[in-house]
């Protein structure tokens, strides 16, 4: 055990079947996790749709559906629930002012640690939304500026979550770009699935989805 608070955590996202699956944040004792076992499942790569292909994060594992959380939550004692987490960033939403703040927080934090921590392979936009789960796209930043080489877009794709910055406006240094687009290029950073950055991208865009234009 460590001195890190017991909770559930979001280890996935399957876009097919199963949504968002659900794992402890650390081992448990086996007398612990067989009171609970009930409400998981040891989910293999045969399990999903197509495999794990459309599944960001990891799928393989005991997991339980986020139907499922509370019951554990309530069994094991786990007082910082995922109904209080969620609950917490409505709040802040219901005040634009705090909704603001925690925006801007959140978009801080992506910056840091998706420029801080994350890779840059090189890759192509289309090869990223053929095989995306789920696009997020803030304020539709993409969807009106991706013809002139601006906006923003995080995509979720097996292999990871990707920071995109469209990069290829008449000033933008186009030397800096990794990700191939038909207007010129963008910036893309990539980092693991993590739940805490599953939370802060779909509070910085509100969980607006991208509807532009096709990208492959």
């Amino acid at each position: 055990m460590t001195d890190q608070e017991l909770k559930l955590e979001s280890k996935c996202y399957d876009a097919n079947e199963y949504g968002y699956l659900y794992g402890l944040n650390q081992r448990i004792s086996d007398e612990e996790f067989e009171k609970v076992k009930p409400y998981f499942r040891k989910f293999k790569r045969m399990d999903f749709v197509e495999g794990n292909v459309q599944v960001t994060g990891r799928p393989e594992g005991w997991r339980c559906l986020e139907k499922d959380v509370a019951k554990v939550e309530e069994i094991l004692g786990i007082t910082n629930t995922l109904e209080k987490r969620q609950n917490k960033v409505k709040q802040a939403f219901q005040d634009p002012i705090k909704k603001a703040n925690l925006i801007d927080q959140s978009y801080e934090w992506l910056k840091m640690l998706f420029e801080k921590s994350g890779t840059r392979p090189e890759q192509d936009l289309s090869r990223l939304a053929v095989h995306s789960t789920k696009m997020y796209d803030p304020q539709d930043s993409f969807k009106k500026g991706y013809r002139d080489g601006e906006g923003e877009l995080f995509i979720y794709t097996p292999h990871g979550m990707w920071y995109i910055i469209n990069n290829s406006s008449e000033f933008s240094d186009k030397s800096l770009n990794n990700v191939k687009t038909p207007y010129g290029g963008a910036v893309g950073h990539r980092l693991m699935y993590d739940d805490l950055i599953d939370r802060l991208i779909r509070i910085y865009t509100e969980e607006n989805l991208y509807t532009g234009e096709q990208l492959f």
